[in-house]
């Protein structure tokens, strides 16, 4: 039972004042004191009598529980006393001797001070009664009334505190109602120490609160068994736990970021009889006894005072009372332990000067060995698991057996650190000595077994580890780096070099994989959806698909889309990653010159980091992406081709499931990544290279397919991107196709979706310039006074610029304010037609479809197909720079217009049987004689390359040699040799595109390439005539159709005879 005693701080009657007393709460006779059990209680007496033992039949006062031992005065909660005989107060209650008055101890000096008066307080409601005398208090009546919060004076009998249970429910002697169970992995407390414990769980932190609001604030605490298992508060599994616990009351406890940190008193040992698990199935719970067998649960059946627990969605268990073995002090094996334990604390005292206070507190508990059997195992470094067992342990004699070997072993780690530190002292300085010191104190403790305390900064790798499956070699290389991460000092340099490459390594998506999706329709339909055309690209990539559905698998394909810039490559590929559920991620590759950069650099570097490879498989979390790699063809090779041949490495499916990264130093496999390459010029890329790949070109589009595109993609989300609609601002398609032809003449939509995003912007200005136009007041005008009119429209100026600065918030935790969509009129409506496009985009770029309408002799029209994947029109400009009568030249050509060695080459053998094809058909033709010839190709800030100019540099040639201008809608690509045999070239698709947007009809190409016209679509080749040739002598029947062998022989004859005359005239002389 429980005594109230109290001391009034005076003794006199004052009416409507307040007198302070401070309550101490001790198992002792004449009262009983139904509350939350805490050691100290302030209240404030409203009237009290002169003589504070004789109280009144009922006193109301207010208080709350101060669980830390601070003194605290608040006006909230009301304590109500009546006397426990009942009476209407004409009797007092009995006087206590006082010789039983205590001294209140003074306040704990290690709590925080500041803690606000409303946070971690347990507010209660009792009734204090006196009564018959009870006797003496079991357990000596101990009247230490320090602090539960006191880490060194927590002294009470463990009993006082569970007699306490009785003021929360009703119930017979060793046996409770169910109580809230809480799982704990950290060490668990022993009976007498008080504890902290921070609760994560939702349902378990409002259990928490709702059963300190009823008053009733006791649980029971189980350590879990498997330190690998998930921290959790609530028991889902009986066998996950150990049978003893603790039974704990709580003292206070508050809100601490996402947790709730409970302090709370540990009274006894309990056995756990029954566990009820919240069920996820249905509404109520299935109890799981001892066996681990499910049954019915006799206490559901029953109205007990927690039931309300079975709402809340904890765990709860019954549980029993466990007593200690009944034990005789006085035996000599007692005695002789007990002596062990007086020697050890005394030694432990001389030799440990920060232990005097627990070796004081120790030594106050020898007459009760049960004490300090655990206050010895709650205040060593001992294991949890060494806990546990003490705390299983009913017999006091074993339990201070193994109190008395924690003891010891503390003792000894201190004497070898201690021997340690002198030895380094002579070595180091001061700071570093300590450092070292506490270093190797923690590694001492560790290798002893004394402590089981994961490294903080490895916890959160460990915690990684759970969810994926490394391969053998990564373990062992992830072991070798935590040992040595956890052996190193704190500030060291090589901690962050270990601490670093544990993270890429944990971060690596090690076995984690996702399921593929091989569903053709699903795929045909996503491709429909994000692209227009492609008909050939979307085939492949569908049998591509359908590959993998049959096979079960796509591994040991390398895809390479080839195009020009703006046809869809990169959206291709994201299809592909949505059509098979894969995760998508991409690596640009443009400028990448160094291997490094790929394969990472090695960690003797400082700041080395893994290559782009890894750091893409940790952005995708799983080890089977789509990996793009965008522009591979963009591979800097400039420096011995270095990423070029990582890549080798990389995309061979024979070879890389086992890629090596310089920095990981593991074997990784990337041969269930999906690698999907783009590139706008196959040429670029390296032959090793290209042959590890499957090629999918993706050409550029026709003006009607980029017409489509614009209507149905480009122009929906750039109208939404402006948050307008087609409502407010319309395109025509007339103004698209104006767009496409006079404005971008590219094989792709990149400019002109940048066009239709220009054109959205400007309606935009003009749409909010005509709502302000109409919402601005109507201003009259006055002609006569202008300064007034200047002073209308002028801007006001602020005062201070301060003005802006305070509206500008800079908390980067305060939320911005949304801006409204502004509202616009239906009434409001933009038309985009042909004639106002300029108004928008500005005037028009391709002014002519054509360079020349009527072109001079010597001037040919090629085709070219840029590196970009383009196709356009080629001019190629041939002209005399003397006139053959002069004779002031030298017989001979020279070329400019930025030409590489390839095509300087071209034009040289275009030179060489040009003068041969004139001699072979036009004997009488003397022009290569005397001509000097200047070749050039327009556009010279662009380099130009290849052989594909060869039958046009020929023509060029003779059509000047002849004085006979070709036709303008004629275009030719081809390579010529010195026989004069076409030979084929690539790009025709393209070619075509760009000789259709020059205005040409006509186009002549090599004959071996004639099988790739079925492959292009009809609308590419509708309207052009194609002209097939093996030899030049077609080309030249084709371009000269009506020349006559008599026009061509003597096209030069009068220059050539003044020419004559000048020589005979200078021979002569």
């Amino acid at each position: 039972m429980l005594k109230a005693l109290a001391q009034a701080s005076a003794t006199g009657v004052r009416p409507l004042s307040t007198v302070t007393a401070r309550v101490q709460l001790h198992q002792v006779r004449n009262a009983t004191y139904a509350a939350t059990a805490p050691t100290i209680l302030d209240i404030n007496f409203s009237d009290l009598p002169r003589s504070p033992r004789s109280l009144p039949q009922e006193t109301r006062a207010r208080a709350i529980l101060a669980t830390d031992g601070t003194h605290f005065t608040t006006e909230e909660p009301t304590l109500h006393m009546k006397k426990k005989d009942g009476n209407d107060g004409s009797k007092k209650s009995p006087e206590e001797p006082a010789k039983e008055k205590k001294k209140e101890p003074e306040p704990a000096k290690d709590v925080e001070p500041n803690r606000p008066k409303e946070s971690g307080l347990v507010v209660a409601e009792a009734t204090l009664t006196g009564g018959t005398s009870l006797g003496g208090s079991n357990g000596g009546g101990n009247n230490n009334s320090n602090n539960n919060n006191n880490n060194n004076n927590n002294n009470n009998n463990d009993d006082d505190h569970s007699n306490n249970m009785s003021s929360v429910v009703s119930y017979q002697a060793g046996s409770y109602p169910p109580l809230l169970a809480i799982a704990m992995k950290d060490k668990p407390p022993l009976p007498g120490r008080p504890f902290s414990i921070n609760i994560s769980d939702p349902a378990v932190k409002k259990t928490i609160i709702e059963i300190c609001d009823r008053r009733e604030p006791h649980f029971v605490l189980f350590h879990m068994k498997d330190p690998e298992e998930p921290d959790t508060d609530i028991i889902n599994n009986r066998d996950s736990v150990y049978t003893i616990g603790v039974h704990c009351y709580v003292q206070r406890y508050y809100e601490d970021g996402p947790y709730l940190r409970i302090l709370g008193y540990p009274m006894e040992r309990c056995r756990l009889e029954k566990l009820t698990v919240p069920s996820e199935a249905s509404p109520t719970s299935s109890t799981v006894a001892t066996d681990g067998s499910t049954a019915p649960d006799p206490v559901e059946e029953e109205d007990f005072p927690t039931a309300y627990l079975k709402t809340l969605g904890v765990s709860y268990a019954k549980v029993s009372h466990c007593k200690d073995e009944p034990y005789d002090p006085n035996t000599t094996e007692f005695r002789a332990l007990i002596e062990d334990v007086k020697n050890l604390l005394s030694k432990m005292a001389r030799v440990i000067p920060n232990k005097k206070d627990t070796v004081r507190d120790a030594s106050n508990l020898l007459s009760s060995p049960h004490k300090l059997a655990d206050f010895i195992g709650s205040t060593t470094s001992a294991t949890p698991k060494k806990v546990q067992e003490m705390l299983e342990e009913l017999n006091v004699e074993a339990r201070l057996q193994k109190a008395l070997e924690l003891f010891k072993n503390e003792l000894e780690a201190y004497t070898i650190a201690e021997k340690t530190m002198k030895e380094l002292s002579s070595r180091a300085d001061e700071a570093q000595t300590k450092q070292i010191v506490k270093e190797y104190i923690k590694g001492l403790q560790k290798n002893a077994g004394l402590v089981e305390q994961e490294n903080s900064k490895t916890r959160k790798f460990d915690e990684r580890l759970k969810h994926l499956k490394l391969s053998e070699e990564a373990m062992e290389a992830y072991n070798s780096e935590k040992a040595k991460m956890e052996s190193q000092n704190e500030h060291s340099s090589e901690l962050a070099v270990s601490e670093r490459y544990l993270d890429w390594l944990t971060s690596i998506p090690w076995g984690v994989y996702s399921k593929d999706r091989f569903e053709v329709k699903l795929a045909k339909d996503i491709l429909d959806r994000d692209h227009y055309g492609l008909k050939e690209v979307k085939e492949r990539i569908l049998e591509f698909i359908s590959m993998g559905k049959v096979s079960g698998k796509v591994d040991g394909k390398i895809l390479c889309l080839t195009g020009p810039p703006g046809t869809g490559k990169t959206s291709i590929a994201k299809s592909i990653a949505e059509a098979l559920d894969r995760r998508y991620v991409r690596i640009a590759m443009g400028g990448i010159q160094d291997v490094h950069e790929v394969k990472g650099h090695r960690r003797t570097y400082i700041g080395s980091i893994p290559g782009r490879i890894i750091s893409a498989l940790k952005l995708a979390k799983t080890s089977n992406p789509l990996m793009l790699i965008d522009e591979i063809d963009k591979l800097d090779l400039s420096r011995s081709g270095g990423a070029a041949s990582a890549f080798l490495e990389i995309l061979d499916p024979e070879q890389n499931n086992a890629f090596v990264d310089n920095y990981i130093d593991v074997k990784v496999d990337l041969s269930k990544v999906l690698f999907v390459c783009t590139a706008n010029y196959l040429g670029n890329i390296p032959a090793p290279l290209r042959d590890r790949m499957e090629i999918i070109d993706v050409s550029g589009y026709t003006n009607n397919e980029k017409l489509e595109i614009a209507t149905r993609h480009l122009v929906p989300q750039a109208a939404k991107k402006a948050g307008l609609s087609e409502k407010h601002v319309s395109i025509s398609p007339a103004a698209i196709t104006r767009l496409i032809e006079k404005y971008c003449r590219e094989s792709g939509l990149r400019n002109v979706k940048k066009l239709i995003t220009r054109i959205f912007s400007k309606a935009s200005l003009k749409i909010v310039e005509m709502l302000e136009e109409k919402e601005a007041p109507k201003e009259k005008s006055d002609v006569a006074d202008p300064a007034k009119t200047e002073t209308v429209r002028a801007v006001p100026k602020p005062e201070d610029s301060k003005q802006f600065s305070d509206n500008i918030s800079l908390s980067a935790n305060d939320e911005q304010e949304e801006v409204k969509p502004l509202e616009i009129p239906t009434d409001v409506k933009l038309e985009i037609t042909p004639e106002v496009l300029k108004d928008y985009v500005g005037p028009e770029i391709y002014t002519r479809s054509r360079v020349y309408d009527i072109p001079p002799p010597g001037v040919a029209t090629g085709l070219s197909y840029s590196t970009s994947g383009n196709g356009d029109a080629l001019y190629i400009e041939s002209i005399l720079t003397h006139a053959i009568s002069s004779g002031s030249g030298h017989a001979g050509m020279h070329v400019t217009g930025h030409l590489k060695d390839v095509m300087k080459e071209s034009a040289s053998i275009a030179y060489s049987f040009a003068k041969l094809f004139l001699v072979k058909e036009y004997p009488e033709n003397r022009f290569f004689e005397a001509a000097d010839i200047h070749i050039h190709c327009p556009d010279g800030a662009i380099p130009k390359d290849g052989p594909s100019a060869g039958i046009s540099f020929t023509s060029s040639l003779i059509s000047l040699a002849l004085n006979k201008a070709l036709p303008p809608t004629i275009a030719m690509t081809g390579e010529i040799t010195l026989t004069g045999k076409v030979l084929p070239v690539g790009g025709l698709r393209e070619k075509i595109l760009g000789a259709k947007r020059y205005g040409c009809d006509t186009i002549i190409f090599p004959k071996d390439i004639e099988n790739e016209l079925e492959e292009i679509p009809k609308e590419v080749k509708e309207g052009v005539k194609f002209i097939p040739v093996l030899w030049y002598s077609e080309v030249f029947d084709a371009i000269f159709p009506d020349v006559t062998k008599e026009d061509c022989n003597n096209v030069w004859k009068k220059e050539f005879e003044l020419l004559d005359e000048k020589k005979k005239k200078k021979d002569s002389n």
